[in-house]
């Protein structure tokens, strides 16, 4: 059992620290030791606005032992090389989602987190909202019975930007590993199996950009029991990111159900509201919901577990999976993989 705090290092300085540090000042038990970057100006920006004691390369945290965990916080493309060195070196990996751009990547990385003994997740923060241990109980028997669709979309509208990885194949753009990852996760979350069928269709190069990359995107999945999951993904069009969930007996309404404080519960003609809200400890520092799943590494670390009993390896690996098997319909390689797919 770990002694003291849980000291974290931030390895990578993308914008998503910027909602991240939010929640990770909430936590008591952490200190963030450094933040890193390739850039080191970056670095220094980062550390300045958050009070971060220390700014430095990759390299100079890598070989930091007084760093118990690293955050991993960059574009898709470099999660697997990171997550690997910070394991090789020692460390405990929270890599943000997708935590790798195929399934091969991340099963290297399961394989490093096992030769080193270190602690390994992905970052879907979404599991560890109080709403969806509410949520939980609000199936079956005692709520709106066996489910039967899954239904959820996440989709925005961006303007085109060239120099965005958003729209960029080299760096794995695109709807689906972006924001649909979220729409697999959660169906996988509710029906708690995998699909035994998924089909899907993808808008790309539709005008003058020529983007390779899914557009806008949707799919189903179908399951052993009948059960049907309808998604939708893109990062080229708006939509409401709400999920519903069907059951025999009546259906929940999941507003903003990858980072969930509220739901409908309807019941015959009774209809119940539920909220959750992410509870802030700090004046004029508003969370979204971040703190949850810092919390839990840090209890992951401190017992000295490699592996979260939330957010599974095998849970990860099947999301995936289901991401390789939609892009290799659609057609889209990235670079990275040419020749070793």
């Amino acid at each position: 059992m770990k002694q003291g705090k849980i000291r974290w290092g931030l390895l990578g300085a993308g914008e998503i620290l910027n909602r991240w540090m939010k929640g990770a000042r909430q936590v008591e038990d952490m200190e963030i030791a450094a933040v890193a970057s390739r850039s080191r100006e970056r670095a220094y920006t980062m550390a300045q606005k958050f009070q971060i004691p220390e700014a430095m390369s990759y390299e100079e945290m890598l070989a930091r032992e007084d760093i118990d965990v690293v955050y991993i916080p960059v574009p898709h493309t470099a999660h697997r090389e990171l997550a690997v060195r910070a394991m090789e070196a020692g460390k405990g990996v929270l890599v943000e989602k997708p935590a790798a751009i195929n399934a091969g990547e991340f099963q290297e990385m399961v394989d490093c987190a096992k030769r080193n003994h270190v602690f390994l997740m992905e970052a879907v923060w979404t599991k560890f909202f109080p709403l969806m241990q509410e949520l939980e109980t609000r199936i079956g028997e005692g709520g709106i019975g066996q489910v039967r669709i899954v239904q959820s979309n996440f989709a925005f509208r961006n303007e085109v930007d060239p120099a965005s990885r958003l729209f960029d194949v080299n760096r794995a753009g695109g709807g689906l590993l972006d924001v649909g990852v979220y729409n697999l996760h959660f169906s996988r979350m509710i029906l708690k199996k995998d699909p035994i069928h998924l089909i899907g269709k993808a808008s790309m190069d539709t005008d003058e950009y020529h983007l390779l990359i899914d557009e806008q995107a949707a799919y189903i999945a179908q399951y052993d029991g009948g059960e049907l999951a309808v998604m939708a993904s893109g990062v080229r069009t708006g939509m409401l990111d709400t999920a519903w969930i069907y059951g025999t007996k009546g259906y929940i309404t999941v507003p903003h159900f990858w980072k969930p404080t509220q739901m409908l519960v309807t019941v015959g003609d009774e209809t119940w509201n539920v909220e959750r809200r992410v509870s802030q400890k700090i004046a004029g520092m508003e969370d979204e919901g971040y703190q949850y799943e810092i919390a839990h590494v840090d209890q992951c670390i401190r017992e000295g577990i490699i592996e979260s009993p939330v957010v599974k390896w095998e849970d990860t690996l099947a999301v995936l999976k289901q991401c390789d098997s939609l892009r290799a319909d659609w057609g889209i390689v990235y670079p990275q993989e040419e020749g070793s797919l």
